[in-house]
């Protein structure tokens, strides 16, 4: 249930309501009924527990079900479709590229303190690191970051 929106969850738990509702009355009605009538579309003097059968229960619990599939299917958006291009790596995204300005800065940092200290410069890494940077923001993180290469390369980025 967690994967379902809040609205979802209510839905769901006034459905479990509902439901749980007519069954009470399905079990409460009379044992003969009067299965020519439909509540509440009664003769006068009929009540609900001499009216109430299987093809009432039915009904009014398997309409709201068939409209919220219905919703669902006509609201539904595809993983292709989806504006972000996938669900699973969605804040991944937002997270990987910031762990990525942080491991550019702090290879900045390291080149300066390099050339302030008179020790070799080496531009490679941090070019390497850009490079990614702008992989991940055009082709997105989603297929990039499952490669097995890419996983060994920023293995501190999932710990």
């Amino acid at each position: 249930m967690e994967s379902f929106s809040r609205t979802e969850r209510t839905l769901a738990a006034i459905y479990f309501i509902w439901f749980f509702l007519h069954l009470g009355l399905f079990f409460y009605s009379a044992e003969g009924t009067d299965s020519s009538q439909f509540w509440p579309f009664v003769s006068t003097g009929a009540t609900l527990a001499g009216t109430y059968d299987v093809s009432e229960f039915l009904i009014y619990t398997g309409i709201p079900l068939v409209l919220y599939i219905a919703f669902k299917i006509i609201t539904y958006t595809s993983f292709a479709e989806s504006s972000s291009g996938s669900r699973r790596h969605s804040t991944t995204n937002s997270f990987f590229k910031a762990f990525l300005d942080e491991k550019i800065k702090t290879e900045e940092l390291t080149q300066k303190i390099n050339e302030l200290t008179g020790k070799p410069v080496i531009y490679d890494y941090l070019d390497e690191l850009k490079k990614d940077k702008e992989k991940a923001a055009t082709v997105g993180v989603n297929g990039w970051l499952d490669r097995v290469a890419i996983k060994k390369k920023y293995r501190d980025f999932e710990n």
